[in-house]
């Protein structure tokens, strides 16, 4: 049984997942969103400044910056969260050309212009509530497509190309301009046609054929729990099942977290119980498969000896929910005995954490917050500084426990039976 599931898993869903994973436009889309989480993390750190749980503390910033202090956090918020889709029109344009080996800030600045040709304009000035979450779809969809074209009219040399002595910078600006032309006229009639005929914009047409039926898929219990059986068996085969759904949901995910900021700022109803945050801190906690719990029984009741070396490597790292050193190095990966709890215990998370958030009894994620951080501080913070946050990833993690120690129980053992067996055979 064990090598039919092992022979099933090499032959079937690793090379499966390995042209999935490798899908150069999946790819782009990955890479670029995480080009600009930097600046979605550093907004998530103001939200939070800006909505401290702690009134001797809002007493005392008030007491040094007046009144208005709120409000002059909220300048870096707008500059991350208020802009993200602009600057991954020019991260997912450039990840893309750049695999093309054409010039990459060519097709980001290009991208960048397109997005901002099909948003709406308002009173004489582009609408900046587009240029956030709410225009993550449309920046995807026209980075992707003006990257094609522009790498197709440079590989197909219909450019302008000067003499070798040009500097390189003024050479490219060349080059450009006729792909730059193309795009710009193309995006500029389907513009013209969307709202002349359509009776609405580029941004909402898309949002309804694209944006919604990806919310419902990834913003229901049904996706999330397909979400995370996805990650798993793709993980125990050593694919990173996780950037597979990422290079699908994350823009949808992001952009319910940024919904349930709005909300949360503004003292509303917070619309979204899935989201980025919500799987990567109370799901994920330790990584995929909740290794976490995992890497604290190899702490602290391991036997053998290879399992307690492995756990001085393995439990530091995975605080931090980097999981390599186990997924590898225990092995998680293609290992029958592990592979039942691996993909048990995050459903049971994932289960018990949609529950209790749907139920009231966990505020949900109201912002993004580094998929590093380690346990209880990252509930804590995800939550917007409610400690619901910090007690439900407790409780995650005391399940993930219980659930792995019978199957760590075995592999420990077995794994001292064969080295006591080497010594006495030595």
């Amino acid at each position: 049984m064990k090598d039919s599931l092992k022979k099933f898993m090499e032959e079937k869903m690793l090379p499966w997942g390995m042209k999935i994973g490798g899908e150069k436009h999946l790819v782009a889309i990955r890479d670029g969103l995480v080009t600009t989480m930097p600046l979605i993390i550093i907004g998530s750190i103001f939200v939070i400044l800006s909505n401290v749980p702690w009134e001797g503390f809002n007493l005392f910033v008030t007491s040094i910056f007046g009144g208005e202090w709120r409000s002059k956090l909220d300048f870096v918020v707008q500059v991350t969260f208020g802009v993200m889709a602009l600057f991954n029109s020019f991260a997912i344009a450039y990840s893309l050309a750049t695999t093309y080996r054409v010039s990459g800030l060519s097709a980001g600045v290009l991208a960048a212009s397109v997005f901002l040709l099909v948003t709406p304009i308002e009173d004489g000035g582009i609408q900046m509530s587009y240029l956030g979450s709410r225009g993550l779809i449309v920046a995807i969809i026209t980075s992707l497509i003006t990257a094609e074209i522009f790498r197709l009219f440079v590989q197909k040399n219909i450019v302008i190309r000067m003499p070798e002595n040009v500097p390189p910078a003024v050479s490219r600006s060349f080059i450009a301009l006729i792909p730059s032309f193309f795009c710009l006229s193309l995006f500029w009639v389907i513009r013209l046609l969307v709202e002349s005929f359509g009776n609405t914009n580029v941004h909402d047409l898309l949002y309804s054929l694209v944006g919604q039926p990806l919310s419902i898929i990834g913003g229901g219990f049904i996706g999330g729990l397909f979400a995370i059986m996805f990650t798993s068996l793709f993980w125990s085969v050593g694919i990173h099942g996780w950037d597979l759904v990422l290079s699908v949901l994350q823009p949808t995910w992001i952009q319910m977290i940024d919904e349930n900021r709005i909300a949360f700022q503004n003292g509303e109803t917070i619309p979204h119980i899935i989201n980025y945050t919500f799987m990567n801190t109370f799901v994920w906690i330790g990584g995929s498969g909740v290794i976490l719990g995992l890497a604290i029984l190899l702490l602290v009741r391991s036997k053998s000896k290879y399992l307690k070396e492995l756990r001085k490597l393995g439990f530091p790292s995975t605080v931090f929910n980097v999981n390599e050193p186990i997924m590898f190095g225990l092995p998680v990966v293609m290992n029958p005995l592990i592979l039942f709890p691996y993909i048990l215990t995050p459903v049971v998370c994932y289960i018990i954490s949609y529950t209790t958030v749907a139920m009231g009894i966990v505020r949900p994620a109201v912002v993004l917050v580094p998929w590093s951080m380690p346990p209880i501080i990252g509930g804590y913070l995800a939550t917007g500084g409610h400690i619901s946050g910090a007690i439900l990833q407790l409780v995650n993690l005391t399940v993930s426990i219980a659930i792995y120690y019978p199957f760590f129980k075995m592999l420990d053992n077995r794994t001292l039976a064969s080295e006591l067996g080497s010594e006495s055979g030595a």
